[in-house]
């Protein structure tokens, strides 16, 4: 297969204007990191894809004129020219070397390389690096005089090489100058051949006409002619250059490999306009080349696969017409698209602006739509239709028709203003719509679609109506509309995407939001959009079309702005307003980013390297990163921004549009910089040694005496403040018991009051019998009262027994008006349950004195005790009573032993022993004797 390219516009042009030292540049290399080398006459200049990078005097070379350079593995680049002084370029230094004779101008143009040892070979001398000097080889045993034009070989077996002009004879020689093999040079070498050695056991000579191999192991001679490997008779400035390991043959014409038998293939031709001379294919297939007058041409490995047509013209559109494809080039004309070899050939000639041409299969007609004429071709026979302005009030076309459709027996084309209504034959105009901003027409069952800058619309009966969808309202701005199915079209807008509708509802394509779609094309399942920013792809799949892949500048196209698109069964072809490309549906993209590089990384000015990556912690430290990208891929499809992160510093990477960056005043610790181009990730490790006072141990001395301290004081602090709790506590609670006691001494005598009184009113009666019961019963109540007095605490059974017989005396004293019932839970425990002294005893008092006794007939007491819990109990009073309200309604002043029970309460809850509510209700509230429950639960703690 040969590619040949006929259209320098494709290559990308690296001069002076881009910071070339000069346009004279002699070869091309690429060194073992990735960068490309340009060898001129003003210096040396790496290239990562982005910048230039100058080498000269001033950063040490020995002359600026270099015209040739090896790479070794090691990344040296060996650089040679006529000097006194050689040497290398490595890591952005120059080392130069001298000759160990000063006065002696060293000529190296056989040089050899051999891994990472390069020989400098001249006419009649050969040098070596020894002790940082240039060596001379000794010379032969016997005298080297007899051999003229001899080149030195380094091989085990031959050392020797001579080509004799006279004799046209190639002579091998060993290290004692035996003849080891002698071959006819006719028409293999000439004055003016270059010649080298490329590996231990290759040997290569090269002239204008052939090129030759000879295998220094087996002595075996292949020679080959450029005119039978590429049909070159002469081939101007020949090159063999050893690239990795790949052998590669250029000159003034193409540049290309060698198989293993030496035969060229896939040979690559530059176009005659570049006047290039060198030819460089790198590791990438990215193809360069050097020139001595315009600097460097690049192209790209993903552009040598594509066909471009038409380089500089605007390509309007394509279009199918009878089965063929026909590009519209503005100011060119009609031309028909032949697939065999991939050509446009010329078909209707028109200086003019094109529209497009299209085939109206009812009337089996073609037409050819251009600004100044419509050309009608029928049967192989033209009828050109010009528009003349200056015609109105004719029926006669007098303005151009960009677009023409067929329907109900006429034609419909757009113009500048409307749509006109054409007889077939004539192209008389029969109807002039007016419609502003018309930009395509589909017939689409049997209805006329309209494109229109304010939506669709459809013809009908000669009259322009506005077509609305049901789920939205759409006037967005419609270049073109194309069918994708039988019940389905593709509406392409100006800067909202494409959309897809059965004429009833309308739905975006997904993913072609906010493109410029000019046109599309359609096959089988499968959309194509010509967009503003490339072709978009989409593949039905379950009933949606998904977007599968995008075609841009960086897959070949010849601008990302795209006009029209049409696809074959392998190729896709686009038209631009800069020409057409022809290339591969399912050409594979290719990234070029090679490496991301870390220059140099320090710290205080000290280099982190992989050997010394630790240093001492200095406050105020200043650490450095510097690095770059070797990225060879379009400008569109570099990333503008590296990424960084220092862990553990940073955990999220940084994005940065610099190539340096610095940290300050790190603290001790392991460290890693990584730095991320697209898909390649770099990393450094460094350390910062603690100083003693910032160690673990130390840290650990300073944490633990801190956290006794801590400890102390708080053992300390604690120790107050429970003392001075407890203390508050005591303090509180003796208040509460002597507050207890006090209330208690109040209670009695109020009892003792009450008791008199009922034996009063005995006596005032003439009762003497039943004033001794009471009296006998009093004062066995109040000797018990004394009694439990002096505790704070008393047994349910007791306080049960007390309340008897206190409600036994105030049964006496009401006679038979008042009854009382006392009930107890059968789980209580009354022998041990206990319950604070004398908080029962004022709720049935009251109960007694303020509800039954205002009652007029008979009252009734009762006292309930219910087991909640262990430690809890509940005691309900309960009396039939006038009620609490009543009560208050007949005396306003307040109830003394209630106040006095509520201070008991809080006292008792204040003590930490008990926790006691009280609360009270009303038995019957709609009745007039209402009742009222008091309720106690007494629970202890």
């Amino acid at each position: 297969m040969i590619w040949s390219f006929s259209f320098s516009q494709q290559y990308t042009n690296i001069s002076t204007k881009d910071g070339l030292p000069s346009n004279h540049v002699y070869t091309i290399v690429q060194d073992a990191k990735g960068f490309i080398w340009f060898l001129t006459d003003k210096g040396m200049v790496r290239y990562n894809g982005k910048v230039l990078k100058n080498f000269t005097t001033k950063q040490g070379l020995p002359n600026n004129d270099v015209w040739d350079a090896f790479t070794t593995p090691d990344g040296k680049i060996w650089y040679m020219s006529k000097s006194t002084h050689l040497g290398y370029i490595e890591n952005d230094s120059v080392f130069s070397f001298p000759n160990e004779n000063e006065e002696e101008v060293i000529n190296p143009i056989f040089s050899t390389q051999i891994d990472n040892k390069v020989y400098l070979s001249g006419p009649k001398t050969s040098h070596h690096l020894k002790d940082n000097v240039w060596r001379r080889f000794a010379n032969p045993k016997t005298s080297i005089n007899k051999i003229k034009n001899y080149t030195r070989v380094y091989n085990s077996k031959v050392r020797y090489l001579n080509v004799d002009f006279n004799s046209s004879t190639l002579n091998l020689y060993d290290e004692a100058l035996h003849v080891l093999a002698q071959y006819s040079a006719k028409d293999i070498m000439y004055q003016n051949a270059s010649r080298g050695q490329i590996s231990d056991s290759l040997f290569y000579l090269i002239s204008d006409k052939n090129y030759t191999f000879l295998n220094l192991n087996t002595l075996e001679l292949k020679s080959f002619t450029h005119k039978g490997e590429v049909g070159i008779e002469r081939l101007k400035h020949p090159r063999i250059n050893l690239v990795g390991n790949q052998i590669q043959i250029s000159g003034d014409s193409f540049v290309a490999k060698l198989d293993k038998d030496f035969h060229v293939i896939e040979p690559i031709f530059f176009p005659s306009e570049l006047n290039a001379h060198f030819g460089f294919i790198d590791r990438q297939n990215t193809v360069w080349l050097s020139t001595f007058t315009n600097g460097v041409y690049k192209l790209p490995f993903v552009k040598q696969n594509i066909a471009y047509k038409f380089t500089n013209e605007k390509v309007q559109n394509l279009n199918i017409v009878n089965r063929k494809l026909i590009a519209s080039v503005y100011n060119k004309g009609f031309f028909v698209y032949n697939d065999l070899d991939e050509t446009f050939n010329p078909y209707l000639n028109s200086k003019d602006y094109i529209f497009g041409a299209l085939s109206i299969n009812s009337l089996n007609t073609n037409y050819y739509l251009s600004w100044s004429s419509l050309i009608a071709e029928k049967n192989g026979k033209r009828e050109i239709f010009s528009f003349d302005v200056s015609i109105f009030d004719s029926l006669e076309v007098n303005s151009f028709i960009k677009k023409l459709t067929y329907f109900e027996s006429h034609i419909y084309g757009i113009y500048s203003f409307g749509i006109y209504k054409l007889e077939p034959k004539t192209l008389n105009i029969k109807k002039d719509l007016v419609l502003r901003g018309c930009n395509d027409l589909l017939v689409f069952n049997s209805r006329l679609i309209l494109a229109t800058n304010n939506g669709l619309k459809e013809l009908k009966k000669d009259a322009i109506k506005t077509i609305r969808f049901k789920n939205e309202k759409f006037n967005k701005s419609v270049l073109s509309i194309v069918p994708i199915s039988e019940s389905e079209i593709l509406i392409n807008t100006d800067g909202f995407g494409s959309y897809i509708s059965d004429l009833k509802t309308i739905n975006p394509l997904v993913n072609s939001e906010f493109l410029i779609v000019q046109n599309a094309y359609v096959k089988d399942e499968s959309i194509w959009l010509a967009t503003n920013s490339g072709v978009l792809h989409f593949l039905k799949k379950d009933n949606n079309y998904e977007l599968i892949r995008t075609y841009n500048v960086n897959d070949g196209l010849p601008n990302d702005n795209i006009n029209s698109v049409y696809v074959t069964t392998k190729d896709l072809i686009v038209g631009a307003n800069n020409g057409l490309a022809i290339l591969p549906i399912h050409q594979a993209r290719k990234d070029l980013l090679i490496d991301v590089l870390i220059n140099s990384a320090t710290y205080n000015a000290e280099a982190i390297t992989k050997d010394q990556s630790s240093y001492n912690y200095k406050s105020s430290n200043v650490v450095n990163f510097k690095f770059e990208s070797i990225d060879f891929s379009d400008a569109n499809f570099k990333n503008k921004d590296y990424q960084y992160k220092l862990e553990p510093l940073q955990s999220n990477w940084v994005k940065t549009s610099v190539n340096t960056v610095n940290f300050n005043n790190l603290q001790p610790g392991n460290y890693v910089f990584n730095i991320r181009d697209k898909s390649v990730t770099k990393t450094i490790n460094f350390r910062i040694k603690a100083m003693w006072w910032q160690t673990f141990w130390f840290k650990t001395l300073i944490v633990f005496l801190g956290v006794f301290l801590v400890a102390l004081i708080s053992v300390i602090y604690v120790k107050r403040s429970q003392f001075k709790k407890n203390q508050k506590i005591f303090d509180d609670k003796r208040l509460s018991e002597l507050q207890l006691k006090a209330l208690r001494s109040q209670m009695n005598p109020h009892f003792v009051f009450n008791s008199l009184a009922a034996i009063q009113y005995y006596i005032n009666e003439n009762d003497f019998e039943a004033s001794e019961m009471y009296l006998v019963k009093f004062s066995k109540l109040v000797r018990q009262f004394f009694e439990l007095s002096k505790e704070n605490e008393i047994s349910l059974r007791a306080e049960t027994t007390l309340l008897k017989n206190y409600l036994e005396i105030e049964k006496l004293r009401f006679k038979e008006k008042l009854n009382f019932q006392i009930n107890i839970d059968n789980s209580l425990d009354i022998q041990n349950t206990t319950i604070p002294t004398m908080i029962l005893q004022p709720i049935i008092e009251n109960a007694i004195n303020h509800g039954i006794f205002n009652k007029i007939d008979e009252g009734e007491v009762v006292v309930n005790f219910k087991s909640e819990n262990n430690h809890t109990i509940i005691v309900e009073i309960i009396d039939d009573g006038v009620g609490f309200v009543n009560t208050k309604k007949r005396q306003n002043e307040n109830i003394k032993s209630s106040h006095v029970l509520k201070d008991r309460l809080h006292y008792l809850n204040n003590s930490r022993k008990w926790k006691i509510s009280y609360s009270e209700e009303e038995i019957y509230p709609n009745r007039d004797e209402k009742g009222n429950k008091s309720i106690f639960i007494i629970q202890k703690l």
